[in-house]
């Protein structure tokens, strides 16, 4: 069963009795001027006091909105008439208090702004005073008993409604800010992650290692990298076509993954060629890990439907210097990376190990 706004206002016994309070209806006696409302100025003026209503508010742009979106005049007209011929009938009830919140959460859901949303509450107050008849007119006592009570029991209506109308507005604010906060995740994810491997991305992954870099060389901790790209890799491609492809270059990746420490950052560098951040490791410790992650990748062959095969790769790698930046620390590793190759492939080589001639070869 559904929870009732009474319920998830907190009008019970003693809220209902609190709101009653604060807009002043105390009185024993209101009861019985409500049913003068009724009896002397609604019920015998219901037809003008609407037609006179939505007259004035056919010269406001926002409800002649409201009325192109949502329908036509007469059937608004008709719940304006149910409203009216309800107004103060047992309002000390926990079916009025209902009544009157649900009334804010569909004028919130319609568009009407809370501004224009008070502006009709004070037009109706007018109309309904100055159809107050010249009986009780003649008598200031009753004509002024009459008046409040009817500045009271709008006002309990405005609160009402207006109290569902905020937390229907807020609700609403709430779920469009989970909508963006999702798409900003999912853009974050998408910025962060590779779509094919879902390991770092390149602009993610160049974006850590300078961040990563700057507090290494501040703190004078040790920073290596690793670059590693896959052997013969394009006549995998040439031969199995694309899909196996790809089918190998996420399999390498999960396997870098598990390779490598916790705290280290495996991300796609460009095509084949992935880059590995290892924070707190001097080049030895380094290359031991690429050593690891190097036996890792070429244990098992890689198997998608019919076709099974291995599939090794090169390993270079640098350790940071204090003068280094991003290009210069990659290019190292990369520059280590082709010594791998041109050594046989499927090793390791430091940026120590890169004869002279490479070197040269790698500035060019």
């Amino acid at each position: 069963m559904s929870q009732s706004l009474c319920d998830r206002f907190g009008f019970d016994g003693a809220g209902i009795t609190e709101r009653l309070r604060m807009v002043g209806l105390t009185s024993p006696n209101d009861s019985i001027v409500a049913e003068e409302l009724q009896s002397h100025v609604v019920q015998p003026h219901i037809d003008a006091i609407i037609d006179e209503f939505y007259e004035s508010l056919g010269q406001h742009p926002e409800f002649l909105r409201i009325v192109r979106e949502r329908g036509h005049v007469s059937r608004l007209k008709m719940t304006q008439r149910k409203y009216l011929l309800s107004l103060g009938n047992q309002f000390d009830t926990h079916s009025y208090f209902e009544e009157r919140l649900r009334v804010g959460a569909v004028h919130q859901r319609v568009g009407v702004s809370l501004s224009l949303y008070q502006c009709f509450y004070c037009m109706l107050q007018n109309l309904l005073i100055t159809r107050i008849p010249e009986e009780i007119r003649a008598n200031p006592e009753s004509f002024a008993t009459l008046s409040k009570f009817i500045l009271k029991i709008t006002s309990l209506d405005m609160s009402l409604a207006i109290e569902t109308y905020h937390s229907t507005k807020v609700r609403t604010l709430e779920h469009s800010i989970d909508s963006i906060r999702d798409e900003g995740e999912l853009l974050r994810r998408t910025l962060q992650f590779d779509s094919l491997t879902q390991v770092c991305s390149r602009p993610y992954l160049l974006q850590e290692l300078r961040a990563r870099l700057t507090a290494a060389q501040a703190e004078s901790r040790p920073l290596s990298v690793v670059m590693a790209d896959l052997d013969h890799f394009k006549s995998v491609n040439d031969e199995y076509g694309h899909l196996i492809g790809d089918h190998v270059l996420r399999d390498v990746a999960t396997r870098m993954v598990t390779g490598a420490r916790g705290s280290d950052l495996v991300g796609r560098y460009g095509g084949e060629e992935f880059l590995i951040i290892i924070d707190d490791a001097e080049l030895e410790t380094a290359s031991d890990l690429a050593e690891r992650i190097r036996v890792r990748v070429m244990a098992d062959p890689f198997c998608e439907d019919s076709v099974s095969l291995w599939v090794t790769t090169s390993f270079g790698v640098a350790q940071a210097r204090a003068d280094d930046n991003v290009e210069s620390l990659t290019s190292r590793a990369d520059q280590a990376m082709y010594a791998a190759k041109k050594a046989g492939r499927n090793r390791v080589r430091t940026e120590l190990e890169i004869p002279p001639i490479e070197t040269i070869a790698g500035q060019m």
